[in-house]
């Protein structure tokens, strides 16, 4: 079933009007056509858009083949090219019928050798039917008796494509064209075997399809050589070339599966053998960076960032990795195509449901939901999936609470709806079973760097901590973080594995919550980094050691880099301590209770604390570090930042610092989904 979201997003809109710009083709001479790559971890949406591409396009030449099950079924690159030769001879009105009769006729030759009983008349029977009609140049009704012996031995042991060859031949047949089966077999590789008579060639493709490996992957350029000459014959004539104003279209999911790449690679080799253009558009999708486009940075000796595919939200230019090949990385969903989703979610509410208590319950519910996911498509979809379908009188601030809650009997009261156990295996599925385990204490570091080099975290797990430097150099699963610019685990996935490493139980090891915190708070002492100390500080709940850091600060530097300071102290994460979030404003009065020190320290610590607990207003645009929107959902600790600022820059003589921090309260006056 195809996801009714898929194509309605800025996102998918932007990709499908290049897929159409490079489907279009005006008459003349065919121009080439690269591979499309398009990249994305697990959830990116990479098959719900190749569904909605297979749905928009049923009108030109279209096949749609999912690589990873041909593998998973024993299947091989011939496979998915005899299903994607099928799927593009279907009829469409209004344009001529594709037909196969080159590869159609090399698959037949295939096909009788399987059963040894019939293969030496089947193969006599082929050489004898073109042997008739030499004299005619080999005509497509010759072919005829190949289709009919084939079909006689459909039921005897060919292989599992066998029904798929005839009506590729029989399609050609019935075409009224005026090339000859010879000038396209004469396109193949020019290795092939043999360039003599017609049938002799087709007994020499059936002997090196059942020779040795090195035989067999010969047969198969072969065979993908004549799926390219059939291609390209049916553009050739002046009729066709004024009906076909459009490509054909091939969608290849899992492109990075064993299949996948390998037929890829034998599509790009074939391309790249013949030097002529064909009419084939591929549009690929990957979770991981296949090996031929690594292959093709590598010649290029430069590696893309493919998230620079995007230079405006709705604006897809993927990245060329060489003549034949262009990739682009789909980017998570904005907060306007959040919000979009968020409204639709809303519409679907059963009457009488309780809404936001909000100003605007589509912007607030956009906002929240995109703080959660910050636009990861499956966990955008599959939060607000649960919102909706919560208790028609449940308050929104209890349901997003309980929206990614674990399940496990670590929170109380257990939620009945919670999406987070099920994106959490998705979001790990590529992972062994031993680094999953590892990895909520991997979230507890700022970035994935300082818990790689934290050997505390590893010990007795070196062969676990190599996967893991693998995971950090995956540059598709893993974000740059906003204040370093190094690898950082996506905003959902940290905070899905913050949730279960804090309800691990406390056994001294640094599988606990106190343990991955200490551990790294260690390292941090032990490089001198303060800061980072006063982050793990306060994720261990000890609010005045980070405060002591901050109002050392205070004195020591300017207001620009103070606030700094307080905005990523403020971001360390917080604990659950085994129920839902408390309220905010308990949880606040609770942290505080009678701040001590100066004026200037308690107001630092009130503001720390509020700080900690709500979500905070984007700065200009700006990427934003890990933030946990679920401690104040309607950001009612606002008015309290305001005022703490507004109450430290009284003391202060420097105009700059002074304007600094007004502008830092001003910031706070309006909220955040606004």
């Amino acid at each position: 079933m195809v996801d009714d979201r898929a194509g309605r997003s800025e996102r998918d809109i932007a990709v499908r009007r290049r897929v159409a710009e490079t489907l279009n083709r005006q008459q003349g001479p065919l121009r080439p056509l690269p591979v499309l790559m398009l990249l994305g971890p697990r959830g990116s949406g990479k098959t719900a858009f190749t569904g909605h591409l297979h749905q928009w396009a049923q009108r030109v030449p279209l096949a749609s083949i999912d690589a990873e099950p041909v593998g998973e079924h024993g299947g091989t690159p011939i496979d998915v090219l005899i299903d994607m030769a099928f799927q593009l001879s279907a009829h469409h009105d209004g344009i001529p019928r594709l037909g196969f009769p080159a590869l159609g006729s090399l698959l037949a030759a295939v096909g009788t050798a399987v059963d040894a009983r019939s293969r030496e008349q089947a193969v006599r029977d082929m050489a004898e039917a073109l042997r008739a009609g030499r004299a005619r140049e080999h005509s497509y009704q010759e072919l005829q008796g190949i289709v009919d012996g084939v079909a006689q031995l459909a039921g005897l042991g060919l292989p599992g494509w066998s029904s798929v060859v005839v009506p590729l031949v029989q399609g050609g047949i019935r075409m009224r064209l005026g090339l000859r089966l010879r000038r396209r077999l004469a396109e193949t590789s020019a290795a092939g075997p043999g360039r003599g008579a017609t049938a002799d060639f087709l007994v020499g493709v059936n002997r090196l399809y059942h020779g040795y490996p090195a035989q067999r992957a010969e047969a198969e350029r072969v065979l993908l050589d004549s799926f390219l000459a059939d291609l390209r014959g049916a553009y050739a004539s002046g009729r066709a070339d004024r009906l076909r104003t459009t490509h054909c279209l091939a969608l290849l999911d899992n492109a990075d599966s064993s299949v996948g790449e390998a037929f890829l690679t034998l599509l790009l080799e074939s391309r790249e053998r013949s030097g002529r253009p064909d009419p084939l558009l591929v549009v690929a999708t990957a979770r991981r960076r296949p090996e031929m486009l690594v292959r093709a940075e590598t010649g290029s000796g430069h590696r893309p960032d493919y998230r620079e595919s995007w230079p405006q939200p709705a604006r897809f230019r993927p990245l060329s990795a060489g003549p034949l090949l262009a990739a682009g990385q789909l980017r998570d969903l904005s907060r306007r195509e959040v919000e979009a989703q968020a409204a639709a979610a809303l519409d679907t509410l059963p009457a009488g449901s309780v809404l936001p208590r909000t100003d605007n319950a589509v912007q607030w519910l956009g906002w929240i939901v995109y703080e959660i996911t910050r636009g990861h498509p499956a966990g955008t979809a599959a939060v607000l999936d649960g919102l909706r379908r919560m208790p028609a009188d449940l308050p929104w601030d209890a349901r997003v609470h309980r929206s990614l809650a674990p399940t496990d009997g670590s929170v109380q009261p257990v939620p009945a709806l919670s999406a987070g156990p099920g994106l959490l295996e998705l979001l790990q599925r590529d992972c062994s079973a031993q680094l999953s385990r590892l990895m909520p204490r991997a979230a507890a570091g700022v970035t994935l760097g300082r818990a790689e080099t934290c050997e505390s975290l590893w010990e007795g797990q070196e062969p676990v901590l190599r996967e893991f430097v693998g995971y950090c150099a995956d540059d598709l699963r893993t974000v740059p973080e906003p204040d370093e610019g190094l690898p950082a685990l996506h905003r959902l996935t940290r905070f899905l594995l913050l949730r279960r490493l804090d309800g691990a139980p406390e056994n001294g090891g640094p599988g606990s919550w106190k343990g991955a915190h200490g551990a790294l708070r260690a390292a941090a002492v032990a490089r001198g980094d303060r800061r980072a100390v006063a982050y793990h500080d306060l994720a261990l709940d000890d609010l005045g050691s980070a405060v002591d850091y901050l109002r050392d600060r205070f004195d020591e530097t300017g207001a620009d880099e103070w606030c700094a300071d307080l905005a990523w102290l403020q971001r360390a994460p917080c604990r659950w301590g085994g129920a839902l979030p408390e309220a905010a404003r308990d949880r606040y009065e609770r942290l505080v209770g009678v701040a001590g020190g100066d004026p200037a320290r308690r107001a630092i610590t009130r503001l720390l604390a509020a700080g900690w607990i709500t979500p905070h207003p984007r700065p200009d645009g700006a990427a934003q570090p890990y933030g946990d929107p679920l401690g104040d959902p309607y950001a009612e600790l606002y008015p309290d930042i305001v005022e703490e600022f507004l109450t430290l820059r009284r003391p202060i003589g420097n105009e700059h610092d002074r304007h600094v921090l007004l502008r830092m309260a001003q910031r706070y006056e309006r909220k955040p989904w606004w």
